[in-house]
């Protein structure tokens, strides 16, 4: 019998797919955003489910947050949002990328042996229980010594995507 968390689980998820899915066939690009924020705020659930609140923090703050608020604005303050998202010519292309994408997922998800967390004896395991009790001050560590370049990189993305809102809004009111 399913426990009330597997349920809550698959129904967060067939939630965010579903909104996942409505990203790519919604015609209107402002709703279109929308379901992203909507498709991200998803994923923040999930990754609560998981007991990764770490990450469904960091989820919350810069996908939800800060990258969902500059798409909406620069859809905002940019011309011609009333023709929609017209057709691509790269649909069949990111159709066909997707199935490989998702078959590549189902394999992998097959292929993985599942049962090596169980077989681990009893010192391995305090590690890893200790690792996710921990996990917090871990990852900040790593991202403030191993991690540093990427970590800096990606706040540049951060500011690119930034400046890139400003120069939409600059074009517009010039």
């Amino acid at each position: 019998m399913m426990q009330i968390a597997d349920i809550i689980f698959y129904l967060t998820g067939l939630i965010t797919l579903s909104s996942a899915l409505m990203v790519i066939l919604t015609k209107d690009i402002f709703r279109a955003a929308l379901f992203l924020a909507a498709t991200f705020l998803g994923v923040v659930a999930l990754f609560i489910l998981l007991f990764a609140e770490f990450l469904a923090a960091v989820q919350l703050i810069i996908y939800v947050g800060a990258i969902s608020v500059v798409i909406i604005f620069a859809i905002m303050f940019t011309k011609n949002v009333k023709i929609g998202n017209p057709f691509s010519n790269f649909r069949i292309t990111g159709f066909l990328l997707g199935l490989f994408m998702c078959g590549l997922l189902i394999i992998s998800i097959t292929v993985f042996d599942w049962d090596t967390i169980t077989t681990l004896d009893t010192k391995e395991m305090e590690i890893v229980v200790y690792a996710y009790q921990n996990s917090i001050y871990y990852i900040g560590k790593i991202l403030v010594t191993n991690l540093v370049v990427p970590f800096i990189a990606s706040s540049f993305i951060l500011l690119a995507a930034v400046i890139g809102a400003i120069s939409l809004v600059k074009e517009r009111t010039e």
